[in-house]
């Protein structure tokens, strides 16, 4: 092969040389000399020398304390001025009433109660298993139904502007909620001494029991009413997420009291002007709206398709499995209520009396059960969404609970019966009791608003009417019973039942009348 030659590379041509930049290094002034400044003239004091004045200038300037409870005070004229002055003069009158009522109403019904049956068997039977267990049973179910009150309204509850403008200062919060924690501690501690006073005094009185049993129940009473307060607070303490919410702090109260949120005391302070106004209104779906809980339980729960009655029914189940508080506290309620009515009617010892204690639980009961009767109520006059009339409505609400109750009461029955001998009466009283307890409950949720003028006495007449209906009749029913006037007893039954055909036509004329 030829070799061809080939061009030279060309060199790169050398890069232009540029003088560099001649640059003079700074000249840095020399320094001079401060001027000296006149000292301020030394000013000392006859016979200091110059150590006592430079061990005087090194001493520091001396802090100011405050005290919490000045200032707190201090707060608390601004706020409120003359408020807790004439709150203390209030919870003063209060106890001062509820001590009046209890010399002058309750220890004779206590010591009627006693007196109004045969000694011997009435010591016996309440001194049995099944006595003190339903007694047990009662006290535990009031100490759960605190326990829940406190969700929605503990016993520390300071106004608002308290929780906004003191709280957030940077003082110790059991100090600053003090105040309203003794009001209720010491209103619980009487209540408690107060109501054991009245049953033991009934039992000295009826000659049942000596006077040492006046200072046992009255002990007993005192310890009751501080454990309801303590377990009052502890639910108010977990009604608001925290580190600390243990039983511990049933006997740490301060520590409990620094637990209490701000948030949380707002929402019970809203709680407490929501349900007030509710009450002095008579408008009580906003309480009920206002407290209700969100659903956290049977979601998985579908309403099956069917009759517009079957459907009604098996939706109001639903809503039972969907809030099993309503559930437990109807459930508690009607066996305590039960127990006691299903005793008075069944057993010859027993009190007249112990009918009309027992009545009031068991109408509570099955409200409880009875919410989709009050939902009804709320919405009456709008159009039904399944074809159903009022009435029909109404009946299948109170299917579930009429249900429930006459389960409970036929099981009260049969232990009766299983203990001892079963009166032929008994049966037919107990039914003229379920039917006062739904027309009284009807009739509750069909009340409708109060036409009159809002002042505190007729309101609470007004919402008393029904209950008061019940307890009267039943009282009734338990009086001629026990007599064995079945002539007179026939003429209450006919008042039984026209008691719910008064509750039928509520039913109609509120239906009618928001239809107008």
């Amino acid at each position: 092969m030829s070799k061809r030659k080939q061009p030279a590379r060309r060199k790169a041509a050398p890069a232009p040389t540029t003088p560099a930049p001649t640059t003079t290094a700074p000249t840095t002034p020399e320094p001079t000399a401060p001027e000296p400044t006149a000292e301020p003239a030394a000013t000392r004091t006859p016979g200091e020398t110059a150590y006592d004045r430079s061990a005087r200038d090194l001493t520091a300037p001396a802090e100011v304390d405050y005290d919490d409870h000045d200032l707190l005070g201090q707060a608390d004229w601004v706020i409120g001025g003359e408020a807790a002055r004439k709150a203390r003069q209030q919870g003063l009158y209060a106890g001062y009433v509820l001590f009046l009522g209890a010399l002058v109403y309750g220890l004779p019904i206590v010591q009627a109660v006693f007196r109004t049956s045969d000694a011997s068997s009435l010591g016996d039977q309440l001194s049995s298993p099944e006595a003190i267990a339903l007694l047990v049973a009662s006290v535990a179910a009031l100490l759960g139904a605190v326990v829940f009150a406190g969700r929605f309204r503990g016993p520390v509850v300071p106004p608002m502007p308290w929780i906004d403008l003191v709280l957030p200062v940077p003082l110790d919060r059991a100090l600053a909620l003090r105040r309203w924690w003794r009001y209720a501690a010491v209103g619980g501690l009487f209540i408690g001494a107060l109501s054991g006073l009245t049953v033991g005094g009934g039992l000295a009185f009826a000659h049942l029991a000596g006077p040492v049993t006046i200072i046992v129940t009255t002990a007993v009473g005192t310890a009751l009413g501080v454990l309801a307060t303590r377990l009052w607070l502890w639910s108010q303490v977990r009604s608001w997420p925290g580190p600390d919410r243990g039983l511990s702090l049933l006997w740490r109260v301060p520590d409990a009291l620094r637990e209490l949120h701000a948030e949380s005391l707002r929402a019970h302070s809203a709680n407490t002007s929501t349900m007030a106004g509710s009450a002095l209104t008579g408008n009580l779906r906003t309480a009920r709206l206002a407290l209700t809980r969100p659903v956290r339980h049977g979601r998985s729960a579908r309403l099956r398709p069917g009759r517009p009655f079957g459907v009604l029914v098996r939706r109001d189940v639903i809503g039972l499995r969907r809030t099993p508080g309503a559930f437990l506290s109807g459930l508690g309620l009607t066996l305590l209520g039960g127990a006691i009515v299903t005793w008075a009617f069944t057993q010859p010892a027993a009190p007249s009396i112990a009918a009309t204690i027992g009545l009031l639980p068991l109408y509570l009961g099955f409200g409880a059960w009875a919410e989709g009767l009050r939902l009804q109520a709320d919405n009456v006059g709008t159009p039904s969404l399944l074809g159903t009339g009022e009435l029909t409505e109404a009946v299948a609400h109170v299917t579930v609970p009429t249900a429930l109750t006459l389960l409970v009461l036929g099981g009260w029955v049969a232990v009766a019966g299983a203990l001892g001998s079963l009166p032929g009466s008994a049966p037919l009283s107990l039914w003229l009791i379920l039917v006062l307890v739904v027309a009284g409950n009807v009739l509750a949720a069909f009340r409708g608003s109060p036409t009159f003028m809002l002042r505190p006495q007729m309101v609470i007449a007004w919402y008393a009417v029904p209950a008061l209906a019940v307890v009267v009749l039943g009282s009734l029913v338990a009086v001629l019973t026990k007599a064995a006037s079945y002539t007179w007893l026939s003429v209450v039954s006919w008042l039984v039942y026209a008691v719910l055909a008064w509750a039928v036509s509520k039913v109609r004329r509120l239906t009618y009348l928001h239809r107008a």
